[in-house]
């Protein structure tokens, strides 16, 4: 087409090249009206370009999830709520208040990834875990268009699952060693315990109950407690599994080091339809971010570089600047990122 024919946010469907072989503008870029006029300042009078404006658009920098003052302070609610000694039910208004704006807040922007932002807190591991659960689901939930209502439960779900390790020895919660058989047996007890407490002692919605229970559960019966699966188990509660597995992995344990972003995603795809829900999975792998923009990262042509933008077809290709130039992965399929480095 010729760029006096191009309007604005039509999308670039090939990379345009200076006189050098320099990449100017990649691929899958929506051409504002700055950018139409560079090309023209380069004698560059003619590009291709898709009517699809959704296909694929660049991604050029991943926010938190939610900022730094709401989740100090959901942080500190869901502390208060664990260690309380007055029940459990006094914070539960204010914990699903945090949870309503949350969900307000991250379902208006339709870009919500599931970015690693490792906030330091003092908080201790099962704090931090449930606070990135119920973060991680609701915008998984988001992401397979789940309506407000049932974000909200996720939400709270996603806060709660690991309640009943509030009554578990923090000695065995702790432990830098293997555990023995008895002390796992306590440790898949949490499930149960937290289901009673939740049921008993709270007025919650029975699927943030079942969340708490499930959430061990994997599609092909082999999790705990009950040894269900498939459609037995609450299609909340698939949504939890998944989000508390990437978060259990992809965060420092007294006995092991984070595992990256990639090698989580690797781990839990491997699990599709065996241990996780295949529909929780296409939703979940449509908004992780297996490589962090800035990353360090080899390619299997043996160059190396770092992640510069990101594919919103496809995250796991990635645009890579290196060297010789701008790699868009995405139109490289004969290409893949084989290590990577923070």
């Amino acid at each position: 087409m010729l760029l006096n024919d191009v309007k604005e946010n039509m999308i670039l469907a090939q990379d345009i090249v200076d006189r050098y072989g320099r990449t100017l503008v990649t691929a899958g870029m929506p051409l504002k009206q700055e950018l139409i006029n560079l090309l023209k300042k380069h004698e560059i009078f003619s590009i291709s370009v898709r009517d699809d404006k959704t296909s694929n658009y660049e991604i050029s920098e991943a926010h938190d999830l939610i900022n730094m003052d709401t989740r100090l302070k959901l942080i500190s609610n869901v502390e208060d709520a664990f260690n309380s000694t007055d029940g459990l039910v006094r914070h539960l208004t204010q914990l699903q208040n945090y949870v309503n704006d949350i969900v307000s807040t991250l379902a208006k922007n339709k870009n919500v990834l599931m970015y690693l932002d490792n906030v330091n807190s003092t908080s201790d591991y099962l704090i931090m875990h449930s606070v990135n659960v119920g973060l991680f689901s609701i915008i998984i939930g988001i992401a397979m268009d789940l309506p407000y209502d049932e974000l909200c439960l996720l939400g709270m779900g996603g806060l709660l699952h690991d309640f009943g390790k509030t009554r578990i020895t923090k000695y065995i919660l702790d432990k830098q060693g293997q555990l023995t058989p008895e002390e796992f047996n306590e440790i898949k007890e949490h499930a149960t315990l937290g289901y009673n407490i939740l049921k008993i002692d709270t007025y919650l919605d029975y699927r943030v109950t079942f969340m708490a229970l499930q959430h061990h559960e994997r599609c092909n019966g082999s999790g705990y407690p009950w040894g269900i699966s498939g459609l037995q188990i609450h299609p909340l509660a698939r949504i939890v599994a998944v989000a508390d597995v990437y978060d259990a992995l992809t965060t420092n344990r007294v006995y092991r080091s984070r595992l990256s972003s990639f090698e989580a995603m690797e781990i839990i795809n491997k699990g599709n339809e065996i241990h996780f829900d295949s529909n929780v999975i296409k939703a979940f792998n449509r908004i992780a971010i297996p490589y962090q923009i800035d990353s360090n990262v080899k390619l299997t042509n043996g160059i190396e570089g770092k992640v510069l933008r990101l594919n919103s077809s496809n995250l796991a290709r990635p645009l890579i600047t290196t060297p010789a130039g701008i790699v868009n992965l995405l139109h490289e399929p004969d290409i893949a990122i084989i290590a990577t480095s923070y």
